[in-house]
């Protein structure tokens, strides 16, 4: 699984989200993470801050930041470990929060 992380320049909050994100995703899934500043060339209408998986751009439910939910939907519920990556993701949005506040 590759994720692309497409960043703001410099990176602020969501962004230090996604790459928390990223972060679980590549110690706990096997992930690779790349992280960019450009718009992909295969998806020129995505914004900065935005996570793509495998290509595909994960959209966030609320339209603004993509949360834990967001992330399974795309990996897939057939996943064994989906709970735990669950989990994980969720605990990465907690500790983000405490450093924003």
């Amino acid at each position: 699984m590759i994720v692309t992380l497409l960043l703001n320049n410099p990176p602020g909050g969501r962004c230090r989200l996604y790459r928390a994100y990223a972060a679980v995703l590549t110690e706990h899934a096997g992930a690779h993470c790349v992280e960019s500043f450009e718009n992909p060339p295969t998806q020129p209408g995505v914004r900065p801050p935005a996570v793509l998986i495998d290509g595909c751009l994960v959209a966030p439910a609320d339209g603004v930041i993509v949360a834990p939910e967001d992330i399974a939907r795309v990996l897939g519920p057939d996943r064994p470990d989906a709970p735990r990556i669950m989990a994980l993701l969720e605990d990465a949005v907690e500790a983000q929060a405490r450093e924003w506040s």
